[in-house]
């Protein structure tokens, strides 16, 4: 297998990951979640807030967005340089009653044996409106 053959498939892998992220929130599957991130992976959602470090800490941050209703879409292309992705999504959800859209960007990046060492997601008050917008 030729080097740019090789890239070709870490590319698909990583871009697997990011749909098997989706797809696991929406079924709220936290195993399936937790089974993307290495043991001592971080989380930072949205961008700037505290990052969370570790199995038992996501464990405790996905346990609150399984027990959500959410429905999670890819809007666009995962984009994959080196070894991290970038991939946009809506978010939406009821709050307070009404239907709500997040427009979101997550960053990924990967260890050797392709599970996420650090998620970054891109979001803020001017991504957040009424579905009905």
């Amino acid at each position: 297998m030729t080097d740019s053959e090789k890239e070709l498939v870490i590319a698909q892998q990583y871009s697997d990951v990011a749909d098997s992220y989706l797809r696991y929130l929406n079924e709220k599957n936290l195993e399936g979640i937790l089974s993307l991130y290495a043991e001592n992976a971080t989380v930072e959602d949205p961008v700037g807030s505290d990052v969370i470090t570790g199995k038992v800490e996501l464990r405790k941050f996905y346990s609150k967005a399984v027990n959500m209703d959410l429905v999670l879409t890819r809007t666009g292309q995962v984009r994959v340089a080196g070894v991290e992705i970038a991939f946009p999504f809506q978010l939406r959800m009821n709050v307070d009653g009404v239907p709500m859209v997040t427009d979101i960007i997550d960053v990924f990046r990967f260890d050797e044996a392709g599970k996420i060492v650090s998620m970054r997601a891109f979001w803020g008050p001017f991504n957040h409106k009424p579905a009905n917008e």
